[in-house]
C-alpha cells in the first residue's frame, strides 16, 4: 500500500512538471523587438572599453553613447527587470513540491507512579504539493510576467528621458557657442563704431547725443554677451554632468539633421501603438485585471497533497520486564480539499477596490492619449514652423548684412547717420540669434517627437 501511494505521488509530481514546462514555454513568447532592445543595451553596458572618439568632431550619437554608458538611472531600471524575473521564479515555486526535513532528540526521566526513563531520536521527511488552486498560481505567474513587461517599458522610458536630456544639452552647448560668437561679433562692431564716433566728435562731426547713443548700444551689447556666456557656461556644466566628460573632450559639432516628417495623422497612429507612457498604462491595466482573477481564486477549491515519512529510534534505559525500545517507521499520506465558503466579504471588497483601480487606470489612459496627442501636435507644428522660419531668417540675414555693410561704408564717409547704422546692426544681430534659436528648437523638437513615437531608442541603436 505504501509503495502504491508513493508511486501515485511521483506520478502527480511528473504531471505538475509537464504543466510547469508548458507555462514556461508560453511565457517565453514575448515581444521580440523589446527583447532585442534589452539584449543590445545589456551588451552595450557590459563593454568595458568605449569606442575611440575624435574629441574635436563629436557626433550626437557618440555623445549619447558616452552618457548612457555611465547613467545610473538606466542601471537602476535594469535591476527592476531582474527583480521581476526573480518574482517569476518565486511564483513558479508554487507548482513544485515543498520538502522539509526535521529531526528531534528527546531524553525523558520521569519518577513516581509513572516512572519512565528513555532516550529517543525522531526524523521526519515531509513533502507538500499543491495539486489544484483554481488557477491562482498560474495567474500569479502571468502577473509577474506582466510586471516584467511593465519594467521593460519603464526601462525604455528611462532611456528616452535620459537621451532627450543629452540631446537638449548637446545642442544647448553647440548653439550656445554660436550665440556667444554672434554676440561677440556684434559687440566688437559696436566698439569700432564707438571709436569712430569719438574721433568724429573730436573733429566736431558728431554730437554728444551721438556718442551717448552708441555708448548705450555698446553697454546693451555687453550685457547681452554676458548673459549669453552665462547660459553657455550653464549648458556646458549640464552637458558635462550628463556625459561625465569635459566639453573639451566631447565637443558637440554635429548640427545638420534631416527633420522630414510624414502627415500628423500617420505619426499619431504610430504614437498610439508605440508610445512608452501609453504602453506602460496598458500594461498596468492588464496587471490589475490579473490581480482581480487572483483575488477571486482565493475563494476557489484548493487541493493539497502531503506525505510524511518518519523514523523513530528509542532506547529504554529503565530496567523493566517489557522494555519499549528499538525503531519504528511511520508513513502518512493526506489529500486535502479546501474551499472558502465565507470570509466576511473581504474578497468581494478587495475585488471592488481592484475594479475601481482598473477603471482609474483606463481613465488615465484615455487622458494620456489626449495629452500626448496635444503635445505631439505642438512638437509637430514647431518642427514645421521652424523649418520655414529658418529659410526666411536666412534670407533676412543675407539682406540685413548687405544693408549694414552699405550703411557702414557710408557712415565712415560721413554720409550716413548713426541711428540708421545702429538699427541695421541691431537687425543683423537679432536675426542671427533668432535663426540659432529656431535651428535648435527644430532639431530638439524633432527628437522629442521621435520619443513620443517610441522610435528614439531605436534611432540611437539601442
Amino acid at each position: 500500500m505504501i509503495v502504491k501511494k508513493v508511486n501515485v505521488f511521483f506520478a502527480l509530481c511528473l504531471c505538475c512538471s509537464f504543466s510547469l514546462s508548458s507555462l514556461l514555454a508560453l511565457d517565453s513568447q514575448e515581444d521580440e523587438s523589446q527583447q532585442d532592445m534589452i539584449v543590445k543595451l545589456n551588451h552595450f553596458l557590459m563593454q568595458k572599453e568605449s569606442p575611440s572618439i575624435d574629441t574635436n568632431n563629436v557626433t550626437l550619437k557618440q555623445a549619447v553613447v558616452t552618457a548612457m554608458k555611465s547613467n545610473y538611472r538606466i542601471r537602476q531600471a535594469q535591476e527592476r527587470i531582474a527583480q521581476a524575473d526573480y518574482s517569476t521564479q518565486e511564483a513558479y515555486a508554487d507548482f513544485l513540491p515543498q520538502v522539509d526535513i526535521a529531526s528531534t532528540g528527546t531524553r525523558k526521566n520521569s519518577r513516581g507512579f509513572d516512572e519512565q526513563k528513555y532516550d529517543q531520536a525522531r526524523g521526519d521527511l515531509t513533502t507538500n504539493l499543491n495539486l489544484f488552486s483554481s488557477g491562482m498560481h498560474s495567474e500569479t505567474v502571468a502577473k509577474t510576467k506582466i510586471t516584467r513587461k511593465e519594467q521593460e517599458e519603464r526601462l525604455k522610458g528611462t532611456l528616452e528621458e535620459e537621451i532627450t536630456k543629452v540631446i537638449d544639452a548637446y545642442f544647448s552647448v553647440a548653439y550656445g557657442s554660436l550665440a556667444v560668437e554672434v554676440n561677440k561679433n556684434n559687440y566688437d562692431k559696436l566698439l569700432r563704431i564707438l571709436d569712430i564716433v569719438k574721433t568724429k566728435r573730436e573733429l566736431g562731426a558728431a554730437t554728444v547725443g551721438d556718442e551717448s547713443s552708441i555708448q548705450a548700444s555698446v553697454s546693451n551689447a555687453k550685457t547681452a554677451l554676458i548673459n549669453t556666456e552665462s547660459a553657455y557656461n550653464n549648458a556646458k556644466d549640464y552637458y558635462e554632468f550628463l556625459t561625465h566628460a569635459k566639453v573639451e573632450d566631447l565637443t558637440p559639432t554635429e548640427l545638420s539633421f534631416e527633420t522630414t516628417l510624414s502627415a500628423f495623422d500617420e505619426i499619431f497612429e504610430e504614437i498610439k501603438k508605440q508610445n512608452t507612457d501609453l504602453n506602460i498604462l496598458e500594461t498596468q491595466i492588464k496587471g490589475k485585471q490579473k490581480e482581480i482573477v487572483i483575488n477571486n481564486a482565493t475563494q476557489g477549491l484548493k487541493i493539497d497533497f502531503s506525505m510524511t515519512n518518519s523514523k523513530r529510534f528509542k532506547d529504554d534505559t529503565l530496567p523493566t520486564s517489557s522494555p519499549t525500545e528499538g525503531q519504528n517507521n511511520d508513513f502518512v499520506a493526506e489529500l486535502t480539499f479546501r474551499i472558502n465558503l465565507y470570509d466576511g466579504g473581504r474578497t468581494e471588497a478587495k475585488s471592488a477596490k481592484l475594479l475601481s483601480e482598473t477603471s482609474a487606470l483606463i481613465y488615465n489612459l484615455e487622458y494620456t492619449k489626449q495629452d500626448t496627442k496635444w503635445n505631439s501636435q505642438k512638437l509637430f507644428n514647431s518642427v514645421q514652423t521652424n523649418v520655414k522660419t529658418i529659410d526666411t531668417l536666412s534670407t533676412e540675414i543675407d539682406a540685413s548684412r548687405r544693408m549694414a555693410e552699405a550703411y557702414w561704408e557710408k557712415f565712415r564717409l560721413s554720409s550716413q547717420d548713426l541711428v540708421t547704422l545702429l538699427q541695421a546692426q541691431r537687425q543683423v544681430n537679432s536675426a542671427e540669434l533668432e535663426k540659432l534659436r529656431s535651428e535648435k528648437a527644430r532639431v530638439v523638437d524633432y527628437f522629442s517627437l521621435l520619443s513620443k513615437q517610441g522610435k528614439l531608442v531605436e534611432y540611437f541603436g539601442f
